[in-house]
């Protein structure tokens, strides 16, 4: 059995050059890229909510607490994929979003589902109740925090 580094310095010695080719993502496992891979894009592409919840503006809830709660009308519902268009915002409106659904203004943050009373009931709510402040920027993911734009994705050799 010869010793561990001369078996190294046959392997260095051994030159094998594969040709390279362009193949499809879905049929890259077990592949070694063979030259650095950038973003092609930011991503994600725009503000995104991290939960399924209410979009709403932070500075509305100012003052709210259990003492203090507030009711806020439910005036559109966005999915992931949707592409929302806001015209009918009011003041103290929401938007019932889910996880990957676009950030639009004026809405800077969002409301986890799990915390929203609805009203009048849960079967069909109108509005819903906020009994505490939401931080700005709460469960917001912001375009290109993920990665920007060139970023190195995959090196070389990976």
């Amino acid at each position: 059995m010869i010793k561990y580094k001369e078996a190294i310095n046959i392997i260095k010695k051994v030159s094998l050059k594969l040709p390279s080719e362009k193949i499809s993502i879905l049929n890259s496992v077990n592949r070694i890229c063979d030259s650095d891979i950038r973003s092609p894009s930011v991503n994600p592409l725009h503000n995104n909510t991290a939960f399924d919840g209410f979009a709403v503006i932070a500075k509305e809830t100012k003052g709210i607490s259990i003492k203090n709660i507030k009711k806020f009308k439910i005036i559109k519902t966005i999915a992931a994929g949707d592409v929302p268009k806001i015209k009918n915002y009011s003041k103290n409106s929401v938007i019932e979003i889910m996880t990957g659904g676009l950030i639009l203004e004026p809405f800077d943050s969002v409301l986890a589902v799990e915390k929203a009373k609805y009203f009048p009931a849960k079967g069909k709510p109108t509005h819903i109740i906020i009994n505490r402040e939401v931080k700005k920027f709460s469960f917001i993911r912001f375009a290109g925090e993920d990665y920007q734009l060139k970023d190195l994705v995959v090196k070389k050799g990976e």
